[in-house]
C-alpha cells in the first residue's frame, strides 16, 4: 500500500509542480487534497498585489509530507500547516482519496512574519531566479517552495535525495526552528 501511495504522490506532484499546468489540473489536486496550491492560485484565482503567501512542501516517499502555508494578508498574519495522510482508495469512485490532519493553525505575530522574511533575505532567497535540482535518488524526499510576493512568483525545487547540506534543506530547518512547525 505505502508503494502505491507513493506512486500516487510522485503523480500528484509531477503534474502539480511541473511548468504547465491547467485549471482542471488545480482542481482535481483541490479534490483530491483539500489544498490549494500556490501555482495555482498564481495563475488562476485574483490576489491582493500585497498579499505574501509563502508554500513549502516537505515529502518523504517513507514518512510523512508536510504542508504548509505562511501568509501574509490584510487581516493579518497566518500558519497552516496540514499533514497528507496515506492514500486511501476509494472503491466507490475510483479515486485516491488524501486524508488531511490539521497540525498548526495560528496566527503568526508580526515580529515571527518579520524573522520569517529575515531568514529568506539572509539566505538570500529573492536573488535566486530559478532553483531546481533533479532527482538523484527514486524513493527519497525532497522539499518544494514556492513564494508569491508582490506580484513576484517563485516555485524552488530540491529534487529528490538532496544532501542535508543543499540550499532548501538548510533553509527549511532555520524555518521549522523559528516557527515551531511540526
Amino acid at each position: 500500500m505505502k508503494k502505491i501511495f507513493f506512486l500516487n504522490l510522485i503523480f500528484l506532484s509531477t503534474q502539480i509542480f511541473s511548468q504547465e499546468i491547467t485549471k482542471k489540473d488545480c482542481d482535481g489536486y483541490l479534490k483530491q487534497t483539500g489544498l490549494k496550491y500556490l501555482k495555482c492560485i498564481y495563475q488562476f484565482e485574483k490576489t491582493d498585489s500585497k498579499d505574501k503567501i509563502y508554500q513549502f512542501y516537505n515529502w518523504s516517499a517513507f514518512g510523512k509530507t508536510i504542508f504548509t502555508n505562511v501568509e501574509k494578508r490584510k487581516s493579518g498574519y497566518f500558519l497552516i500547516s496540514h499533514e497528507l495522510n496515506q492514500a486511501i482508495y476509494n472503491e466507490k469512485t475510483f479515486e485516491f482519496e488524501h486524508p488531511i490532519t490539521v497540525c498548526q493553525n495560528r496566527k503568526l505575530t508580526e515580529k515571527e512574519f518579520k524573522d520569517f522574511e529575515n531568514i529568506l533575505n539572509k539566505n538570500k532567497f529573492w536573488e535566486k531566479q530559478t532553483y531546481d535540482l533533479k532527482p538523484i535518488c527514486t524513493d527519497g524526499f525532497g522539499i518544494v517552495f514556492q513564494a508569491l510576493h508582490n506580484g513576484d512568483y517563485r516555485n524552488y525545487s530540491n529534487g529528490n535525495c538532496a544532501a542535508q547540506d543543499e540550499y532548501l534543506n538548510v533553509l527549511y530547518a532555520e524555518i521549522k526552528k523559528l516557527l515551531k512547525l511540526y
